[in-house]
């Protein structure tokens, strides 16, 4: 069975320790398939606030985070584009992208959490995960030392 070939390659940015190590990946599967990298960042917009509610501060958040992963691309020698969305859920906005933009597999970089003892994924991740229609990457922070310990010198 041969590797798949992508074309089109979707990642979710935001703004997050995690979003890199997924950019880098994207970028080395670009390179190697001669594909198009898409980077998208969305803004959630509550449900009390029409869905075109102008948000300064989420909105430069987006511009630099997008701005990074622009860098990165373009370092690694990828053809980028960059979108910023508003909906009222990362996780459907993410989908309907895919589906609209033809994307052939979405890689997201998720950060590593660990409420009350079990490993949790998160609702965007989740739903992605569940509802894509395409094949799905995550790309995990390592796990990190305990709130509380500290390193022995």
């Amino acid at each position: 069975m041969g590797e798949s070939k992508f074309s089109k390659i979707l990642v979710p940015v935001r703004g997050i320790r995690s979003d890199h190590p997924a950019i880098r990946l994207a970028c080395q599967i670009a390179r190697r398939d001669k594909a198009m990298l898409f980077v998208i960042y969305v803004i959630e917009v509550q449900r009390t606030l029409p869905l075109d509610a102008e948000n300064t501060a989420q909105s430069e958040l987006a511009e630099i985070a997008l701005g990074q992963a622009e860098q990165v691309a373009h370092e690694l020698g990828c053809r980028v584009e960059t979108e910023m969305l508003q909906a009222r859920g990362a996780g459907s906005a993410l989908v309907d992208e895919a589906t609209q933009h033809g994307i052939d597999l979405i890689i997201m970089g998720i950060p590593y959490r660990n409420p009350l003892g079990d490993f949790y994924l998160g609702t965007t991740a989740s739903y992605v995960m569940k509802n894509a229609p395409c094949q799905v990457w995550l790309c995990r922070e390592a796990a990190g030392k305990p709130k509380g310990t500290q390193e022995k010198k």
